[in-house]
């Protein structure tokens, strides 16, 4: 019967998974992560390449259950510290009760469902969650002084090092395009051309422009003065300089004003197409047998258009259509039997109940319909080999210099080579502005670190053909930093190892409790 609580969507532990279980952990693992990265996931091109939501999901249907096993209960006074904690005005240090009303009772349900009620769940499975990891995480906390000084030791020991870098691209025009070479290439790397597999879907379209009439009306039945003073609050939390113009020129108050009152409109319009997509998918899965046709029977019933994407991979996202981030990898999961999202796709500008509609399997494509990519990728591949070919042999002659005695760079030059003397760097060090951009510092950064002074590296290779590295001296921390700045790091340290530790059970529970969902292809112990 569409959503009800009593629906069975999978299992955990053995025992059936509700559907409202189910809902409540997906609200809660979509906030986190816009907790931990101030975006949305479906907003988010690392969630969709990662399948982070996926294992988000899993791991909060986890640790909900076992919260629930352990008996874990979280007072109000908790509750409550934490809500205030988090909705704090950062210059006034106090209860920022505007930006509380704005989040939780607009913004959350606009966007993911999420109510004040389950809002205040979400907070007391968080403290729930802080408290499991306390218990499970303890052995983590174990570190010596010693270790911990060892170990910043050896993160904040700089390399001061001298490299000559030698780039593929300047060997592109040297490349023979024989086309026999070509066509030999393809036959050997025919995988990375292979066209994947595909989908497309049928979708019944909420368009946020469609209810602004709507959003006009409850607007118009709220308290004047408190929108009003709502909108005022946004304005002084987000600053003058935060709304600008077409140019990049700051908004006047007025206007700024203005354009936060039509995202409050768009925001209200969307909970209403929300909530008729949510109406118009309860009648569909009521319909019975279930078959991806009954989109098209209950639109043309009810008066809303079906349209049909263009075929789109799992690595991508359909063509032209206003579709979340993510939303691709959901619908490889659907199957003719089961050929329904289980909640309407809310966008920022539509809301979308869609099926799957057809599948079309992989292929090979001709030679010649790929000809180009080819002769690009074959082209890039024989200039690396070339310039590998040139470094190992600049390699030979800078190391054969400075066996007669020459300095690095008098070695380099008569070579043929520019160095590039680096500032001292960390192994924690993540990129250095005096390399070029398409130099990738943690190659040279791994190697440089097994060098001793005075000692030439080999030819290693790079993002774009490689680098030679000769390293000067090693710069260690001395007593005095170490002194300073153990304290601190030391916390850090347990912080991690908890966490580390935490993981390690987690995972280990996550193989007991063998999460399987109705939208798995098959069935699978692990996220």
């Amino acid at each position: 019967m569409g959503f009800g609580e009593g629906d069975t969507v999978g299992s955990i532990y053995g025992r059936p998974l509700r559907r409202d279980e189910f809902h409540q952990a997906q609200r809660e693992a979509h906030l986190r992560y816009f907790l931990n990265y101030r975006e949305w996931p479906d907003e988010s091109e690392m969630a969709r390449q990662f399948g982070i939501m996926d294992r988000e999901l899993r791991d909060r249907l986890l640790l909900i259950e076992k919260l629930n096993q352990l008996n874990v209960k979280v007072g109000r006074d908790a509750v409550v510290q934490w809500i205030e904690d988090v909705f704090k005005d950062p210059q006034r240090k106090v209860f920022n009760k505007e930006l509380y009303d704005e989040f939780v009772k607009q913004r959350f349900p606009a966007k993911i469902g999420m109510g004040p009620r389950e809002f205040e769940q979400f907070v007391r499975h968080e403290l729930g969650v802080q408290h499991l990891s306390s218990v499970f995480g303890t052995a983590g906390k174990l570190v010596t002084p010693q270790e911990a000084e060892a170990a910043y030791r050896r993160e904040n020991e700089q390399v001061d090092t001298k490299v000559v870098l030698v780039s593929s691209s300047n060997s592109l025009s040297k490349v023979n395009l024989d086309p026999a070479a070509i066509a030999t290439f393809y036959t050997n790397q025919q995988a990375a051309y292979r066209i994947p597999e595909r989908v497309q879907i049928s979708y019944v379209k909420f368009d946020v422009t469609n209810f602004l009439a709507v959003a006009d009306q409850k607007l118009a039945q709220q308290d004047t003065n408190r929108l009003s003073q709502a909108i005022d609050a946004q304005y002084q939390r987000a600053g003058p300089g935060f709304y600008k113009g077409p140019t990049g020129e700051p908004l006047s108050p007025d206007e700024a004003k203005q354009r936060i009152r039509e995202d409050v409109r768009r925001e209200t319009a969307l909970v209403e197409a929300q909530k008729k997509a949510t109406e118009f998918m309860e009648q569909l899965f009521d319909l019975k047998p279930v078959n991806a046709g009954n989109l098209d029977n209950l639109a043309a019933a009810t008066g809303h258009q079906v349209a049909v994407s263009e075929p789109f991979s799992q690595s991508q996202e359909p063509s032209g259509l206003d579709m979340p981030q993510g939303f691709a990898a959901s619908i490889f999961k659907l199957t003719f039997e089961e050929p329904f999202l289980e909640a309407p796709q809310v966008s920022e500008h539509a809301v979308y109940v869609v099926a799957l509609k057809a599948r079309h399997p992989s292929t090979q494509p001709p030679l010649e319909q790929v000809l180009e990519r080819v002769t690009t990728d074959y082209q890039k591949s024989q200039a690396r080999i070339l310039a590998n070919s040139a470094g190992a042999e600049l390699q030979r002659n800078i190391s054969a210099g400075l066996a007669q005695g020459k300095t690095f760079e008098t070695a380099a030059a008569e070579a043929g080579a520019e160095v590039i003397d680096l500032p001292p760097f960390a192994q924690k060090t993540m990129s250095l502005a005096a390399l070029p951009v398409q130099a990738d510092l943690t190659p040279i950064k791994n190697i440089a670190f097994t060098l001793k002074p005075g000692e030439l590296s080999t030819y290693g290779q790079g993002r774009d053909g490689g680098f030679v590295v000769h390293l000067e001296k090693r710069v260690p921390v001395t007593d005095e930093q170490v002194k300073a700045a153990l304290p601190e790091y030391m916390k850090t340290v347990r912080q991690s190892r908890q966490s580390q530790a935490f993981s390690s059970w987690l995972r280990s529970e996550m193989e007991l409790a063998r999460i399987t969902l109705a939208t798995d292809k098959q069935t699978s112990t692990t996220p």
